[in-house]
């Protein structure tokens, strides 16, 4: 089947300039201590919720020939959609790849209402928004909500992360300001995030403010804080936390009278020594006078506050997995000078570590399999989200293990690793990758397993993690059957596809993507683009004129790494973009465009376009 998407740019006489240029290098503030990997660390995007909600603090570019103001545009967006995707492009350029989101206008996630259809292709355009811009989005700010749980789930498995929660408790301060509060918010989370878990997706999290952490109760004797209750009560396969230390510091500044931030920064750094990698990820969020009554006014870039983040970073290490820069909105200006972009691009390279590997990989979704068959293997992408080569250790370095409480070794054995590429022999270099097949092999009937891989590698141990779940069937295998029609679907959305304005004299590569989804009962499928005019083929046209480059298409699916999928020259002959092994049903799929241009190229007003044509096929169908 066939999906025609055209594509082009209308060619104005006016020029535009993006700068996104970056300050010099600054020593790491000492109260950063060693700082964050690059590849653990990001940005929670409700640095630029006023940004994205009506354009405050944008930086608009001076007029020629002044010199550029850097983080500058020309033309400010004018719609929320246009600015997140403005902000994408700006984190972009300062090479943060990490995205924590939140509830921001026009969002795709899901509410709370369980009948409210889930918004699958306006997650998966964001998704591709993503990945046009190197973007992965692990966690969200969304709704710890147990009737539409479900929908959550589904929804951050499309967007590709690993986690979800919400920002603080569900209930509010209704949830932790009573013991008997703390306790029952304690078992709807181990309840939610069981069904996470078991859904492939990871654990539930929740998020801090002070009182949290100011709160106490008494809790079998001894006096603790309500965050700190409600984390023993919570099952560790199931709840993970956030800490905000700028919050948690201040909260827990105020356990002594008169208030001591030395005191808030070592319960912290008590609580995370405690609970090990049950902290997931932390806001790093700086402050000034930490006490219980602090607030955004109290807020600074990383390293110009008071909280010593050394001893806190220091019990971090090898246990938490992402460190999300964050400082809340205040006025533009004002008295601490705030403006979104410049913070969050000093803030960045505050937080910023000495060169280091950092393993990442996204759990696999395993076919429903019966008891006493083997699903067929599903891969696992490792991709070195670092700046340093990774290194894998040892004899064995992918192995599979299982929790006591999640059957020990039965369960383990109910996963196999099929074959896989991490060696000793050969190290990753950045944005490099190997793959881990593995598959599921269960014996026993309704029964969800949950696993993990291990890494042995020189990554922070903290990644070295990769959750497996997968549920057996309950049926008999010689009383069940059923037949399958042959097909093969591609569908391609009818909006995207304009790089938008080609600008002569810059040399640059314009980008646009395209979100479709493909779906294969077919024992293999192919997917091809091919330029079938016979006019130039695989160039982009204008009347008499056609660009000097082809059009480069990639497809990305999920689980694929975007930065090791190379861009294919459209000819006018069909050219393989991806291709599958076996069925797959509405697997989401991001058709990425790009055109080069020279900075000598001459370039024709008017528009230039070409219809492209993608073909799905099979040779056992």
């Amino acid at each position: 089947m066939d999906g025609r998407s055209r594509i082009g740019a209308v060619i104005l006489a006016t020029a535009a300039l993006l700068v996104f240029a970056a300050a010099a290098q600054a020593q790491r503030p000492p109260t950063l201590g060693d700082g964050a990997p690059s590849g653990q660390s990001g940005i929670q995007l409700f640095n630029f919720s006023s940004y994205i909600n009506n354009g405050a603090g944008e930086i608009l570019c001076p007029a020629p020939p002044a010199d550029p103001t850097p983080y500058c545009v020309p033309t400010a967006p004018t719609t929320s959609a246009g600015r997140l995707e403005r902000v994408f492009a700006f984190l972009q350029s300062q090479g943060i790849k990490h995205v924590e989101l939140y509830g921001y206008p026009g969002n795709p996630f899901p509410g709370t209402n369980p009948a409210t259809p889930l918004n699958a292709a306006g997650l998966q355009a964001l998704r591709a928004l993503g990945d046009q811009y190197g973007i992965r989005f692990p966690g969200r700010h969304g709704n710890l909500n147990e009737p539409n749980w479900d929908n959550q789930i589904a929804a951050s498995k499309i967007l590709g992360q690993d986690h979800i929660g919400e920002a603080g408790f569900p209930g509010g301060a209704g949830a932790y300001n009573t013991y008997q509060g703390a306790l029952n918010t304690a078992q709807l989370l181990n309840r939610l995030g069981k069904r996470s878990v078991e859904a492939g997706l990871g654990p539930a999290y929740f998020h801090n403010h002070q009182q949290e952490f100011l709160t106490r109760h008494v809790d079998d004797g001894e006096l603790k804080s309500a965050w700190e209750i409600i984390m023993d009560r919570t099952d560790p396969r199931w709840v993970v936390a956030q800490i905000d230390i700028g919050w948690a510091v201040c909260g827990a500044a105020g356990h002594v009278d008169p208030v001591d931030p030395a005191v808030g920064a070592a319960y912290v750094t008590e609580m995370v020594n405690k609970f090990t990698n049950r902290i997931i990820s932390f806001h790093v969020k700086d402050v000034v006078d930490p006490r219980p009554t602090c607030g955004n006014n109290d807020q600074r870039e990383l390293g110009q506050g008071e909280i010593d983040f050394r001893p806190i970073f220091a019990a971090a290490k090898n246990r938490v997995k992402y460190y999300f820069a964050e400082r809340d909105p205040v006025a533009v200006g004002g008295p601490t000078n705030f403006n979104p972009f410049v913070n969050t691009a000093n803030s960045a390279r505050a937080l910023k570590s000495d060169p280091a590997p950092v393993l990442y990989a996204y759990p696999p979704t395993f076919p429903q399999t019966a008891a006493g068959t083997v699903s067929p293997s599903v891969p696992v992408v490792v991709t070195n989200d670092g700046d340093a080569p990774l290194s894998f250790t040892g004899a064995n370095p992918v192995t599979l293990a299982a929790n006591a409480a999640d059957g020990g070794n039965q369960t383990r054995d109910d996963f196999q690793i099929v074959s896989h590429n991490c060696t000793s022999a050969a190290p990753i270099p950045p944005g490099g990758t190997c793959t881990v097949n593995v598959a599921f092999r269960p014996s026993r009937t309704n029964y969800t397993s949950v696993a993990r891989l291990q890494f042995n590698s020189n990554s922070d141990d903290a990644m070295d993690r990769v959750l497996l779940a997968a549920r057996s069937t309950g049926d008999a295998l010689a009383t069940v059957g059923g037949t399958v029609p042959s097909l093969l679907q591609l569908s391609v959305g009818s909006t995207g596809g304009s790089f938008g304005t080609f600008v002569p004299g810059i040399a640059t590569a314009y980008t646009t993507a395209l979100a479709a989804s493909v779906t294969a009962t077919t024992a293999d499928a192919a997917l091809s683009v091919t330029d079938p005019s016979g006019d130039r083929p695989g160039r982009l046209v204008n009347g008499a004129f056609a660009l000097a480059n082809p059009v480069g298409v990639r497809a990305v699916g999920l689980g694929d790494d975007p930065a090791t999928i190379p861009y294919t020259p459209v000819t006018g002959s069909p050219e393989t973009l991806k291709r599958w092994n076996g069925p797959v049903t509405a697997a989401p799929l991001t058709l990425g465009l790009r055109q080069q241009i020279t900075s000598t190229e001459p370039l024709r007003a008017g528009t230039y376009s070409k219809t492209l044509t993608f073909t799905l096929s099979t040779t056992t169908p």
